[in-house]
Formats: structure tokens, sequence, C-alpha cells
């Protein structure tokens, strides 16, 4: 099959679950989906920063220290991961077929998407800065849009209510989840009230 990243890209917006079919028919090494997952991160990270360097230019706010790209790209990588386990596993409980190397892939292909998103963003970020806001809230639907429907494809399933409200309730669990393994290994601190003297 002819690779054709424009084609895909475009119809990821009118026929994703047609472009998630031909990702998975690649067939691709394990390898090279780990390979693709670390390229788009690094692009993501490398991307990020710069957004957020043009940002603190255009509004003169004072945002801290920009995060470390090394640390946006661990952090980015182990959420693709995780998000590929949850997919995968999830849905094969609800009766699903698809597997962790496609949900991977399918991730993979959702994170390039942002990033060309954020491309657009960051350009017009320039000449119009409060369109940043409008363009994340943008990027967010999109995201949860392209989630709902790669997810279906991947598994088979066919009733997008049903698969969309299974995703929400996967990332309210995962973020639970996340938040107790933080809290009780110590990485983040419970606010605590001080005592009445």
């Amino acid at each position: 099959m002819q690779v054709d990243l424009k084609d895909w890209l475009l119809r990821s917006f009118t026929e994703p679950r047609a472009v998630a079919r031909e990702l998975m028919a690649l067939n691709l090494p394990n390898a090279a989906r780990f390979q693709a997952m670390v390229l788009v991160v690094v692009m993501s990270a490398i991307l990020g920063t710069l957004a957020q360097m043009v940002f603190t230019v255009i509004t003169k706010l004072d945002l801290g220290e920009l995060t470390s790209p090394l640390m946006v790209v661990g952090l980015q990588a182990s959420l693709l991961l995780y998000g590929a386990f949850a997919m995968s596993f999830v849905g094969q409980r609800a009766g699903g077929k698809g597997s962790y190397a496609d949900a991977l892939l399918l991730l993979t292909w959702i994170e390039f998407v942002l990033m060309i998103g954020q491309v657009i963003q960051v350009v017009l970020m320039v000449f119009f800065p409060i369109s940043a806001t409008i363009m994340s809230l943008l990027l967010v639907g999109l995201m949860f849009f392209l989630l709902v429907q790669f997810t279906m494809e991947l598994h088979g399933f066919t009733n997008p209510l049903a698969v969309a409200v299974g995703v929400i309730l996967t990332f309210l669990g995962s973020a639970l989840i996340a938040g107790i393994v933080l809290v009780s290994t110590g990485l983040v601190q419970m606010p605590t009230t001080p005592m009445p003297s």
C-alpha cells in the first residue's frame, strides 16, 4: 500500500475509520511502530516548547521556566504507551478484537494530526494571540473525535455513543488511578490545612 501522509491527514477529518483501517493494514513491525511513536513525540515536544516561547513573547506574561523538552518527551511517550494499553485492554473486555500494537499505531497517528494542529496554532498565535485558547479547545475536540472513531475501527464496534461513554469513563478512571499512585508514592503532595491555634 502506498503511503500518502497528506491524503491520510485530510481524510482523518472526513473518513477517520477508513484511515484507521488503512493504517492497520500496513502491518508494520513493532519496531517501526515504536520508532514512529518516538519520532512524533520528539517533534511534538519541540513544537510545544516553541509554542510556549512564542506565547510568552507575544503576551509578555511570565510563565516561569520553560518545561524541559526531555520531560515532555518522557511524559507524552508514557501517556501514549499507557493509552494504547487502555484502548486495547478495555476494548477487548467489551468484546473488541483490537491489539495493543494497532492501538499504539492509531494513537501515534492521532498525536501526529494534533501536532499539525499545533503548527497551525503557533502560526495563528503570532497574528491572533487570542486564537491560542480557541485552537486548544478545537484540538481537544478533535482528539476525542478521532479517539472514538479509531477505537470503533480498532475493535469493530458500531455504536459511537457507547464508545464515547467508554472513552470518557476510561479517561476518568485512569486519571483517578494516576492521582492515587502519584499521591501514594509522594510524587504529588496533598495540600494540608493548618490546624487552628
